[in-house]
């Protein structure tokens, strides 16, 4: 690294095959300190250019205290999972590709695997009908993650058509909890008939959820 702290120059150990990740860490000196780049018109540009003219970058990162939420403000997280039979189908069109199922349920697992201690949570699964793992959100434990991880595994496309409508208003019918802000994450891969209801329905509840 140059004494100016401006380049620095990076290699490989001796006999690295690419066999794992490569990570390079950067540390900042002097982060929230506010910089400017000036950039002069180039030379026989047009006045008025997008080369012509004087360009100045400012960059402001300024240094927020970040507050640690207590436990009631973990929120309430609701996954809606698609069960329809086009989730058979496989995500590329070759046949080594997981089906669309397969990779809804690894990253749904992958979420409830990190979800904060403290928050509500609750799987709902829809088609033709809906069905929901719980009555309504259950507080995440140790103990109702694994359940609800098994319950992932074992899930498959026999909930028929695309229809969404239905387990929406379910999940907007049941009161929000007090202190625990809603998130509502869709994992579908169809089309629905009746967009503009849908669209319409989830405008009416943007207040209480995201």
């Amino acid at each position: 690294m140059t004494e100016d702290h401006t380049t620095a120059q990076v290699s490989l150990a001796e006999g690295h095959q690419f066999d794992r990740d490569v990570e390079l860490l950067v540390y900042y000196e002097d982060v929230h300190k506010t910089s400017a780049i000036l950039e002069t018109g180039k030379s026989g540009a047009a006045p008025g250019s997008l080369m012509g003219d004087t360009a100045l970058l400012l960059t402001l990162y300024p240094n927020i205290s970040v507050v640690k939420p207590d436990q009631s403000a973990v929120g309430e997280l609701i996954f809606l999972l698609d069960r329809s039979g086009s989730m058979h189908t496989t995500v590329a069109n070759n046949a080594g590709s997981p089906s669309r199922i397969q990779s809804a349920k690894e990253t749904l697992i992958f979420l409830l695997k990190s979800l904060p201690l403290g928050c509500y949570f609750n799987v709902y699964g829809f088609g033709s009908t809906y069905e929901s793992f719980y009555p309504q959100s259950v507080e995440y434990t140790q103990e109702s993650m694994s359940t609800s991880i098994q319950r992932v595994k074992e899930l498959n496309c026999d909930l028929g058509g695309t229809e969404i409508m239905a387990p929406l208003k379910a999940i907007y019918s049941q009161p929000c909890l007090e202190g625990h802000s809603r998130q509502l994450f869709v994992f579908t891969d169809g089309e629905v008939s009746n967009t503009n209801q849908v669209i319409g329905e989830v405008r009416r509840n943007s207040g209480s959820h995201r």
